[in-house]
């Protein structure tokens, strides 16, 4: 397959939070059938789950590979991505904004080795207009903010984590009308404890105030089987879900990154991979909404980019949402 092997120079997110948590190698909102399958027929119909890119660095890279797979979802971080920042970018701001049908912005408070703070995430959200420009081209329910990031992975207390992210649920509510949050996603790796927090009482009940449960789930399994990850110590992404429908009833769940690790395949076979997760895999549980994969990240040696797939990996998400049926 065809491998798209350009790197773009970045300034650096300093995302180290990476190098610690994975210790391996390294709808749903449908927009009809046309969007993802184009004009010729699929053998099968796809599970119609919001799917999309995240941009880590290299955005035009980011904007190709949404248009390469006909993404309806995308997803930004407010503190990094583009050189300047996001406040300092405004046009560059408007035209993500409107990129996709769904954006998910993710706060940087709270990510790791920070509490959550409410002040600090409304004013990150303000700050950037992500969710303002939203509004805007296609509604407020259409921006997804998601609050923080990875907690379990630092030295942070699961109860302290909830008291602030409950706090944080209702600022942000108030201060951006009509978006949807998307609660913080924990790292599977066992070493970190995931089941800590997934039965924390003030953990659960600061989730359960938002309208989606965030996780992750990866692959390090060079053939790029996901539902191998129990022999890496790491949740697998049934096991995941499985919490999800245990913890919060009801309640939609938003795979905010997803990737298979490693070099042993091509960016556009990362990318096949993807959509047979996302749509074709009738293991995976009917309360997941869609989900980001991790990711675009143009910068040579950046963080992760081990696990970069350019635009070339949506050409193969795309190719395999036309396969249909296998």
């Amino acid at each position: 397959m065809t491998t798209d092997n350009h790197r773009e120079p970045d300034a650096g997110s300093g995302l180290t939070r990476r190098s610690l948590g994975r210790l391996a190698i390294g709808g749903a909102a449908a927009v009809g059938a046309t969007a993802f399958l184009g004009a010729t027929p699929a053998k099968a119909a796809p599970y119609y789950r919001t799917h999309g890119p995240l941009l880590t660095y290299g955005y035009q890279t980011w904007l190709n590979a949404i248009s390469n797979q006909g993404a309806n979802l995308a997803k930004v971080v407010t503190g990094w991505g583009l050189d300047g920042g996001w406040q300092s970018n405004p046009d560059h701001v408007w035209t993500a904004a409107g990129a996709s049908q769904h954006l998910i912005v993710r706060t940087t408070t709270g990510d790791t080795n920070s509490y959550i703070d409410p002040n600090t995430a409304v004013q990150e959200i303000q700050s950037s207009r992500f969710y303002e420009y939203k509004a805007i081209r296609s509604g407020a329910s259409n921006c997804i903010i998601e609050l923080g990031n990875e907690p379990n992975v630092g030295w942070l207390d699961p109860w302290a984590y909830g008291y602030h992210l409950n706090a944080t649920v209702d600022a942000v509510r108030s201060a951006f009308p009509g978006a949807r949050i998307c609660g913080t996603a924990l790292s599977p790796n066992k070493g970190f404890n995931p089941d800590t927090w997934y039965n924390n009482p003030n953990y659960r009940s600061a989730v359960a105030k938002c309208d989606f449960v965030g996780v992750h789930f990866y692959c390090n399994s060079p053939n790029g089987n996901f539902a191998n990850q129990g022999a890496y110590n790491e949740l697998t992404y049934a096991e995941t879900l499985q919490r999800v429908a245990q913890h919060w009833p009801g309640k939609s769940a938003i795979v905010t990154e997803y990737s298979i690790r490693g070099n042993s395949l091509s960016w556009y076979d990362k990318g096949y991979k993807y959509a047979d997760l996302m749509h074709f895999d009738t293991s995976v549980a009917g309360n997941l909404w869609g989900g980001t994969y991790y990711h675009v990240q143009t910068q040579a040696n950046g963080i992760d980019y081990h696990e970069n797939v350019g635009s070339v990996g949506a050409q193969g998400y795309r190719a395999r949402l036309s396969a249909g049926g296998l």
